[in-house]
């Protein structure tokens, strides 16, 4: 198993995190719901696709949170 660098990942949670307050701080409760659902079924999805790839564990779980929030280490 190659290492997973998660840097971006961490990033890419904060902004997903500020995101949500913003929008419950901002009256809109159903869109920050509905964001976060996306985000819950993304990252299952990913763990699924972990798990049946051959990965377990940690490993696996850290692979779904590169998948699901590694979008940003693009940013910087």
């Amino acid at each position: 198993m190659a290492p997973l660098h998660s840097r971006g990942a961490h990033l890419g949670t904060a902004i997903t995190a500020i995101a949500l307050a913003l929008l419950v701080w901002f009256g809109k409760p159903a869109a920050a719901g509905l964001v976060s659902g996306v985000f819950v079924l993304w990252f299952s999805a990913a763990l699924a696709w972990a798990y049946a790839d051959g990965d377990h564990g940690r490993h696996a779980f850290r692979r779904a949170y590169n998948v699901t929030f590694g979008w940003g280490g693009d940013w910087f």
